[in-house]
């Protein structure tokens, strides 16, 4: 009798040959032991495969895919979904590690729900990646939900507290995922978010657990409000539509739910017109402006400015600005913030 998978552990790697020993030997280390872990190579041009290979050599609970091209993250993620065994699949990504006891303490405090959401430490490296210069826990209460307006009004919920948009904090049943034909699209940025709507349409009982044991590293140069996204509108729209039809087809799109999906319309609006700020966009002034004003006319801002409210001062003072619906008043803003994010990390850190 072949012994029971209890998880399912992915990990996609694409030139990730500095990174993935210390991620991989994280999930070996696990007190977890019914675990298999299933190793993408996405056709990387350096060592990773080479680096794989070494590692399943000495552990016979990694299964290796190796794809002779690069074709990006969720082709790899649902290449494993294909061969993956376990009860529940978890995923990790190849610069991240987790903690000894993360996955053993998801399943057991999870009480057997369809989805388990655990809280993470969003860590924050020198360049050279051996130095935290800021480890923040985001979690939320913890709780079992079973009847299904609860589970899924949860979702806008646990969105507002920075654990909704990822798969690596999370453990799914994967017989959902198989009988419901799930994969993950290829719309760049919000893959994982697209995945869990459609997971959490489908799940009838939900457990979040206090577990933190997950590290989502980034290096300093990474941090993603200074980076440049020129769609950053049709993302935004997308992710809001997301989340708006998963609550409205199970009819949840009430008060607070349209609240909490507001709050985070506009937090990601300021978001978009703070990376638009970058350098690396070549806007001039002009195209800056154009580009907030077209955000300010578009039909998801005008519902998001009808039911946000805020929670925080920063997000107040964000949304007092963003239903202004003044172009240039959103666009300093923007500038103001990037200016601040460029000289501290930390600076308006909720928005991110």
């Amino acid at each position: 009798m072949e012994n029971r998978i209890a998880v399912s552990v992915i990990v996609p790697a694409y030139n990730a040959e500095k990174v993935v020993e210390n991620c991989i030997g994280s999930i070996s280390k696990q007190s977890l032991k019914d675990i298999e872990i299933i190793a993408v190579d996405d056709g990387s041009k350096d060592s990773t495969r080479k680096v794989l290979e070494k590692l399943a050599e000495g552990d016979n609970r990694i299964r290796l895919i190796k794809k002779d091209k690069n074709e990006g993250l969720s082709a790899a993620r649902n290449s494993a979904l294909e061969i993956a065994t376990g009860e529940y699949v978890g995923f990790v990504d190849a610069d991240d590690w987790v903690e000894e006891d993360t996955f053993e303490r998801m399943f057991r405090e999870g009480k057997g729900a369809d989805l388990i959401v655990s809280g993470y430490k969003h860590d924050t490296m020198e360049e050279n990646r051996k130095q935290v210069n800021i480890s923040r826990e985001v979690k939320t209460q913890p709780g079992y939900w079973n009847k299904k307006a609860e589970v899924i009004s949860r979702a806008a919920y646990i969105d507002t507290a920075k654990m909704f948009a990822y798969t690596w904090n999370k453990l799914y049943r994967r017989e959902i995922i198989e009988r419901k034909k799930l994969v993950f699209s290829k719309q760049v940025l919000i893959e994982d978010f697209i995945f869990n709507t459609e997971f959490w349409n489908e799940i009838s009982t939900l457990s979040v657990v206090c577990c933190t044991g997950y590290h989502y590293v980034k290096a300093s140069k990474d941090a993603l409000t200074q980076k440049f996204l020129p769609d950053f509108l049709q993302i935004m729209n997308l992710r809001f539509d997301c989340m708006k039809n998963l609550l409205e087809k199970n009819g949840v799109y009430e008060e607070n739910c349209k609240e909490q999906v507001a709050n985070i319309y506009i937090k990601h609006a300021v978001a978009g017109i703070v990376r638009n700020c970058s350098p690396a966009g070549n806007y001039s002034f002009k195209e800056q402006f154009d580009r907030v004003k077209k955000l300010l006319k578009d039909t998801h801002s005008k519902e998001a400015c009808q039911n946000a409210k805020g929670n925080s001062k920063q997000e107040k003072v964000c949304n007092l600005v963003f239903k202004s619906k003044v172009a240039l008043m959103n666009l300093l803003l923007g500038k103001m913030i990037y200016a601040m994010q460029t000289k501290s990390k930390t600076a308006f850190d909720k928005l991110k």
